[in-house]
């Protein structure tokens, strides 16, 4: 019994690590609030297993007030939590996905955006940190490796410091996991030095390692870390160093904390950041990853390096990132002659 205890708890901790924990929590409470509809119903109906017709009346309920995508959100929530009780998920249902298909096009929206980030707001927003001060060096090296790695907001507070190697070129980033990489082989990004001390992300990372390292001998070691073996298959910098956050809460006094950061505060630094700056729009984590791409191609930056560094599996999906920042460039209204 024992052993058979143990492999069921074994069995929902792997089927628990399939996902971000973020992405567990987001599902919960999708279905929770479908759930919640489906018993205020009279007469009450079942959400799970859900009838076809009872997902298309939620669905048609929500629509106006809700955005498309978030309805394509809780349909993915509620086909999990039918998949996992082994029923058949009502989204699979042609009238469900007709139904969802005539509110996009009904209820059509303009994507939400945020503000990409370009290297001029980068200098702008590095004006005022002291990096004597543990706060401003954390985020200088957060902006900095966020932008220059195109990283995620998840990819970046995951982050240890065993995953990031210096070297005589510059910055080794290990990507452990992303949303793109679902198996966890895990990619090796560099990062160049910066020509403008004032932006480098390789000087801003040393630099936050005089606050963030425990001990000199860790600084030395993270300073040699570049010639440490890489693990076989991916390139992973060897764990000589702790497995801790790179990336952790600093207090008012300057103490540093043992927990790494959230994905949530990496969105409130660079709006906090942005806005100290006096610059204007709506800033968030993906502003970093927005502001790379847009800034990489418009310098000329071919399709399939970009795609490759920021990890994108189309171009489709990397171009969603760089249209609205690539407005003018080739634009041809200015061949029309008027």
């Amino acid at each position: 019994v024992p052993a058979a205890a143990a492999l069921a708890a074994a069995v929902s901790d792997y089927a628990a690590a399939a996902r971000a924990v973020n992405t567990w929590r987001a599902y919960r409470s999708d279905h929770a609030r479908f759930a919640a509809w489906c018993a205020a119903q009279e007469p009450q109906e079942s959400a799970l297993p859900a009838a076809p017709v009872t997902l298309a009346r939620y669905l048609a309920a929500h629509a106006g007030a809700r955005r498309p995508a978030t309805l394509a959100r809780w349909c993915s929530a509620i086909a999990v939590a039918h998949d996992l009780a082994g029923h058949r998920s009502p989204t699979r249902d042609e009238q469900v996905r007709t139904v969802l298909a005539g509110i996009r096009r009904t209820h059509r929206t303009r994507p939400a955006r945020v503000a990409a980030v370009s290297p001029d707001d980068l200098r702008a927003m590095m004006i005022p940190l002291d990096p004597r001060s543990p706060r401003d060096a954390r985020d200088r090296a957060l902006l900095l490796i966020g932008f220059a790695g195109a990283l995620r907001r998840s990819e970046l507070v995951a982050l240890t410091l065993a995953d990031v190697a210096l070297d005589s070129d510059g910055l080794r980033i290990f990507i452990a996991a992303s949303k793109t990489d679902p198996g966890a082989v895990g990619h090796t990004r560099g990062l160049s030095y910066g020509s403008d001390p004032a932006t480098c992300p390789v000087r801003a990372w040393r630099a936050w390692l005089e606050h963030r390292s425990p001990s000199p001998a860790a600084r030395a070691a993270a300073a040699s870390n570049g010639s440490a073996p890489r693990l076989p298959g991916h390139g992973a910098p060897s764990r000589h160093l702790p497995a801790a956050g790179a990336f952790v809460a600093v207090d008012r006094w300057g103490r540093l904390g043992e927990t790494p950061l959230s994905d949530r505060s990496v969105a409130r630094i660079v709006a906090a950041r942005a806005d100290a700056a006096g610059l204007p729009g709506h800033w968030a984590g993906h502003s970093l990853r927005r502001g790379f791409a847009t800034t990489a191609y418009a310098s000329g930056a071919s399709e399939v390096a970009l795609m490759r560094h920021g990890r994108w599996r189309s171009s489709s999906a990397m171009r969603g990132y760089i249209d609205e920042g690539t407005v003018w460039s080739d634009n041809p209204t200015r061949r029309l002659g008027l």
